[in-house]
């Protein structure tokens, strides 16, 4: 019997498609740009790093315990170190450069369905998409809920509809990617809502499908979600690849 067939996760697995099939895309970018901070990951791109996923014991239809590999569901490269969600898991996994488990941040169990996470290293902590369409939890690296925000709704600015993806920039302040309006709505490390971007060159015939960046932001979009736009943190359009 195949592992996925009866493998049961908390996490999802449509999420782990949308981010790791892209990042052979932010790896391209990130090779031309010395400078890149942070990347997402693809499963290949950990096994190249020889990444020892871990592993779990799960119940099959015949009621008998099989240990499976988790596979990631989001990955993501911050400097020298790698934070991985897998599904199974309630904590974000950290490795060193080597490939070797440095750490583990642990989540709040009230957390539902995560659908990305951003790290902020400068201020030890972490923001999480989680539970529905609009809230964000802010995480500190000791497991902590420090804070959560996020409006539902369609009418006004700081409203969200729908996160995509969200990256965290050189300021500490949130870009999120709102799947309703099409467009990156920042907020500052506080959940304050600043200013959103999204000029018409980009989305007018363009969906954006991901984030990335730190620096400089980076929007995955076209029909084959094979064009990355390059902005800085205040969402100026600086070229397209």
């Amino acid at each position: 019997m195949k592992r996925r067939s009866f493998l049961k996760s908390s996490m999802s697995v449509c999420a782990a498609s949308t981010f790791l099939a892209t990042g052979s895309v932010w790896a391209q970018v990130g090779e031309s740009n010395a400078v890149s901070y942070t990347q997402r990951l693809t499963e290949s791109d950990l096994n190249a790093l020889q990444f020892t996923f871990p592993t779990s014991l799960v119940e099959s239809p015949q009621n008998t315990l099989i240990e499976v590999t988790l596979n990631p569901v989001v990955a993501r490269r911050y400097s020298n170190k790698v934070y991985i969600l897998f599904e199974l898991s309630k904590h974000i996994s950290i490795y060193g450069s080597l490939g070797e488990k440095v750490g583990e941040i642990h989540l709040p169990k009230r957390l539902g369905h995560i659908k990305d996470f951003a790290i902020d290293e400068q201020h030890q902590r972490l923001f999480v998409a989680s539970g529905d369409a609009h809230s964000i939890y802010v995480i500190g690296f000791n497991g902590q809920l420090l804070n959560s925000f996020g409006e539902y709704g369609v009418e006004l600015p700081h409203q969200l509809s729908g996160i995509k993806s969200i990256t965290s920039d050189s300021r500490g302040f949130l870009h999120i990617l709102n799947a309703y309006t099409n467009d990156v709505k920042v907020f500052d490390g506080q959940g304050v809502y600043q200013f959103s971007y999204g000029p018409k060159l980009l989305t007018k015939n363009t969906t954006l499908s991901s984030i990335d960046g730190y620096q400089t932001i980076r929007l995955l979009g076209g029909k084959f979600q094979d064009i990355v736009y390059t902005l800085d943190v205040y969402g100026r359009t600086t070229g397209l690849s």
